[in-house]
């Protein structure tokens, strides 16, 4: 796979833009415009854009959903060839590009079993980035954090089920460049938290993944996380098949899903 090259010189881009008001609860996100189903379509429903997506992302005609589900495919982003700055973290706006995807259809995300210590995956692409689920009972505290020998180009987000920093979640979200975020549950029941791999310049491929270690401090067989609903909100269930797992995995591919 080629990679990035020329100068290591700033990239530069839009001020900051404040978080957006957390969504209340909806319906599941309905697909604007006509679609188009069968041979031509490989199976694949494609779905008319009826407005522009967050810049700088360019625009496009159409999103694409895996097959039988409603579940987005996330279209391409430039792909970034300089070192990023901070000026460029916040230009590549992918909490909004979250929102403007779910209104279409729901947003990928991988679930980790409760028992998954860490694995070895990488981006989708040309979108750079992969969404995985995490599991969290009441008052425990995760630590995730992403290892690669480029990790200068990566940075982690964490979010809720609506796509926005939840609480416990504010630092890792105004956070420059995270690549360590970590998370306690402030709330009165078990919950899912979502963390966001973003790899712009698609450093990570089959050869060189990247490494996702989770730290959490309970013990995964005396917490009762049955209940907790991963797919929920704007995300739906896509396991990314080219996760290894390492520690008892119940969402690996072989066995996913359930």
């Amino acid at each position: 796979m080629p990679r990035p090259s020329g100068p290591m010189r700033p990239v530069e881009g839009r001020p900051a833009e404040s978080f957006r008001e957390r969504p209340r609860e909806m319906a599941p996100p309905q697909a604007d415009g006509p679609r188009e189903v069968g041979p031509r379509g490989g199976g694949h429903v494609r779905v008319r854009e009826v407005d522009p997506r967050p810049g700088p992302a360019p625009r496009v005609n159409r999103i694409t959903v895996y097959p039988g589900t409603r579940t987005a495919i996330p279209p391409a982003w430039p792909r970034c060839a300089v070192l990023p700055t901070i000026a460029y973290w916040r230009d590549r706006d992918l909490m909004a590009e979250i929102q403007w995807l779910s209104r279409r259809a729901f947003v990928p995300v991988t679930p980790l079993g409760d028992t998954v210590a860490s694995l070895d995956d990488y981006v989708q692409m040309p979108s750079g980035w992969r969404a995985y689920g995490i599991s969290v009972p009441v008052g425990g505290t995760v630590q995730v954090e992403v290892k690669h020998p480029k990790v200068g180009w990566f940075r982690l987000m964490m979010v809720d089920k609506w796509g926005t920093p939840g609480p416990g979640m504010l630092q890792a979200a105004i956070a420059p460049q995270p690549i360590l975020v970590t998370y306690k549950n402030p709330n009165k029941e078990a919950t899912a938290i979502y963390v966001i791999v973003d790899d712009p310049a698609w450093w990570s491929d089959a050869k060189d993944p990247y490494t996702l270690v989770v730290r959490r401090d309970w013990d995964p067989a005396k917490a009762d996380l049955s209940g907790v609903k991963m797919v929920a909100g704007l995300w739906g269930a896509s396991p990314s098949v080219s996760a290894e797992f390492r520690g008892p995995s119940l969402s690996g591919p072989a066995v996913y899903p359930r």
